[in-house]
C-alpha cells in the first residue's frame, strides 16, 4: 500500500508524515528535495518511480509526486491519495511568512517568478486553484475512491482511519508540526 500527499506545502504535511508514522507506516517527507532527485532518476531509467523504495508507506511533500500523481496513479493502481488543504487564504499568509523568512528558498523555488516581477501571491493563488482543478477532474468515476481531501483546520484523524482501512492506526492523536500561531 502507497499513500501520496498531493497538496501544497503549508498544509499539514509534517504533521501527515508524522501521523502515519506515529502509527507504524514508513513515511518519508521532502528532506530537501532527495525524493524528487529519486523520482526523476527512476522515471528517466525507466523504472517503476517508488523502486528501490518498496518498504516506504506514506510520501510527503514531494514536488514530484504533487505534480506527476497522475503517473503514480497508474503505476500503483491500489494505491490512494491524500489532498491536504486549508484555507487559502491563511495558506498564503503562511507560505509568503515561511518564505520571506528563508530567501534561499524563495530564489530557489520561485526565482524564476521573482526575476519576471509576477506578483508570487497571486502566482500562488492562481497555483493553488489549478492544481485544485486538476485533482477533481482526475479523482472521478472509479478513481474517486482512491482521493481523500483533508482539511487539515477541520478535519480529524478518523478521517484518515475511515479512509484507510487496509492500514492500522492505533495513535490516533494528530500532531501539529510547524503550526505557529500566524498558521
Amino acid at each position: 500500500m502507497k499513500v501520496f500527499q498531493i497538496g501544497f506545502n503549508r498544509c499539514g504535511t509534517l504533521s501527515l508524515c508524522d501521523f502515519f508514522a506515529q502509527n507504524g507506516h514508513k513515511s518519508v517527507h521532502w528532506d530537501n528535495q532527495k525524493w524528487d532527485i529519486n523520482f526523476i532518476k527512476n522515471h528517466t531509467e525507466g523504472n517503476l518511480l517508488c523502486y528501490g523504495f518498496d518498504d516506504v508507506v506514506f510520501w510527503s511533500d514531494i514536488k514530484f509526486v504533487q505534480r506527476q500523481f497522475q503517473v503514480f496513479a497508474e503505476q500503483y493502481p491500489n494505491s490512494k491519495f491524500i489532498y491536504n488543504i486549508r484555507n487559502v487564504d491563511d495558506w498564503l499568509e503562511s507560505r509568503e511568512n515561511w518564505y520571506s523568512s528563508r530567501p534561499y528558498f524563495s530564489n530557489l523555488d520561485f526565482g524564476h517568478i521573482l526575476n519576471n516581477k509576477i506578483d508570487i501571491i497571486q502566482y500562488w493563488k492562481s497555483e493553488w486553484f489549478y492544481h485544485k482543478n486538476v485533482v477533481e477532474e482526475y479523482f472521478v468515476g472509479d478513481k474517486s475512491n482512491r482521493l481523500l481531501v483533508y482539511n487539515i483546520d477541520t478535519d480529524s484523524s478518523d478521517k484518515i482511519v475511515n479512509f484507510l482501512p487496509e492500514l492500522e492506526f492505533t495513535n490516533l492523536d494528530f500532531p501539529h508540526k510547524h503550526k505557529s500561531k500566524n498558521d
